[in-house]
């Protein structure tokens, strides 16, 4: 009789039992991961409102990549991570055989650091270029704009001119820069 006593509180008991460690072991677990779950839907969706937006502000993603590609090759021309001397004279050359200007010599200096970034550590380098030339005066500014505004940066650090007849004689120093030092 004593067992038919207790045998609604131990049937009560196992059920509390089996209800705390479902809770515990299978219930919690699952919600957990469900939460986690629906965070990373929304981070999805979220990024894919962002696409969405970027897509409507770009319009053709290619036009833009091409942009964006077409910048960084400019950037690259502006301040070459190596001298590319060769290519700056040959660009001089260029420059001055369409604006009527007569190259005498090119003279190419040593490559000079300029300054330490401490961010990344690279190096600045200066170069100095002097050209000696022939030209008339609208010439001779044409030529110094162009190289000026060029796509390498270029200074005038210097320049002497002597009046001909006709033609000005110039000498002018001109410093390119870039960021590694290899010629």
């Amino acid at each position: 009789m004593n067992r038919e006593k207790f045998l609604p509180i131990i049937a009560i008991l196992f059920c509390c039992v089996i209800s705390i460690l479902f809770v515990n072991l299978i219930y919690a677990p699952l919600k957990s991961e469900t939460t986690s779950k629906q965070m990373q839907v929304r981070r999805f969706q979220a990024v894919e409102k962002n696409l969405d937006e970027f897509k409507k502000r770009h319009g053709n993603l290619e036009n833009f990549f091409t942009l964006t590609e077409s910048r960084l090759s400019d950037a690259r021309e502006f301040l070459p991570a190596e001298s590319m001397q060769d290519v700056f004279v040959a660009g001089l050359y260029k420059i001055a055989y369409k604006n009527n200007v007569v190259v005498n010599s090119i003279q190419i200096g040593e490559l000079q650091a300029v300054e330490q970034n401490s961010d990344n550590n690279k190096n600045f380098f200066r170069q100095t270029v002097t050209v000696k030339f022939e030209a008339d005066y609208i010439s001779t500014l044409k030529f110094l704009r162009e190289i000026l505004n060029g796509n390498r940066l270029t200074t005038l650090e210097n320049i002497s001119l002597e009046s001909g007849k006709d033609i000005l004689s110039g000498n002018m120093e001109l410093s390119i820069f870039n960021l590694a030092a290899s010629g």
